[in-house]
């Protein structure tokens, strides 16, 4: 990520705060990034920070005409500031989007659900092929998720997969909702921690991971538990790109490298 984009995103999330959370808004966000994911020409246009601002945002306006008034005010401000590329303008349209569908589920586990799915996908090979497909149409696909978690999860967490699967940009859909969650959990004020166990953790054994977390990353974090079988004794950490493995099998694993060494 450019220091233009890692500058304008802080602007652009903090612009939120002018705005009533509202699904409908989100759903605005959604349509204005994969209209820019369906227009090379458009979304360079809009990501021009040399251009004329107000050539920018008439064009902005008439490219998203059929959205709500404050929609085209929530884009218009994101096309007047600097992205490093045009992707990156894309992206802060997705990531509002999710920001404000956190802020509309309150203090439902949308993160919780958003795994819950990523998992489920995950689990079965011919349905993480269909979502991921090149071949299949965006409203196919979204169909396809409406159908296998539709009624079962927040409609929250339903419009976001949806709209990730419609507009993927090559990206594999596990990492895509991995990111979203840790967006939703950001949202909040939280960091994202995967803590994988071969048992349950206990209420002391999270409380003192939490503890651990907050003190390392100075904020606290959602714990998202994960049952494997092979992590024997410990438990393996994953915080963004960050691992924190202390199980038992990696323990023995290295000094089988150092004797072997």
């Amino acid at each position: 990520m450019g220091a233009q984009t890692t500058q304008s995103l802080i602007e652009a999330r903090s612009s939120l705060d002018g705005y009533a959370a509202t699904s409908e808004l989100a759903s605005s966000l959604f349509a204005a990034a994969l209209g820019l994911s369906g227009s090379k020409a458009l979304r360079g246009a809009l990501a021009d920070s040399s251009a004329d601002q107000k050539a920018l945002h008439a064009l902005a306006t008439s490219a998203f005409a059929s959205l709500s008034t404050d929609a085209k005010k929530l884009i218009g401000q994101l096309v007047a500031l600097p992205w490093s590329t045009p992707e990156d303008l894309q992206a802060a349209l997705e990531e509002l989007g999710i920001r404000m569908l956190a802020q509309v589920a309150g203090e439902s586990d949308l993160v919780g659900e958003l795994l819950a799915i990523q998992a489920l996908i995950h689990s079965d090979p011919e349905v993480e092929l269909a979502v991921g497909s090149k071949r299949a149409s965006a409203e196919a696909k979204a169909t396809l998720v409406s159908a296998l978690v539709g009624g079962k999860v927040s409609a929250e967490a339903e419009a976001i997969v949806r709209h990730l699967v419609s507009d993927s940009r090559g990206r594999r859909i596990g990492r895509m909702l991995s990111d979203a969650a840790e967006t939703v959990a950001d949202q909040g004020g939280k960091g994202l921690a995967v803590v994988t166990v071969a048992t349950p953790l206990s209420a002391a054994q999270q409380a003192q991971i939490e503890k651990l977390l907050e003190k390392k990353y100075q904020r606290p974090h959602y714990i998202a538990q994960r049952i494997d079988d092979s992590v024997v004794g410990g438990a393996r950490i994953r915080v963004g790109d960050d691992v924190i493995d202390g199980s038992v099998a990696t323990r023995l694993q290295d000094l089988r490298m150092k004797l072997a060494g």
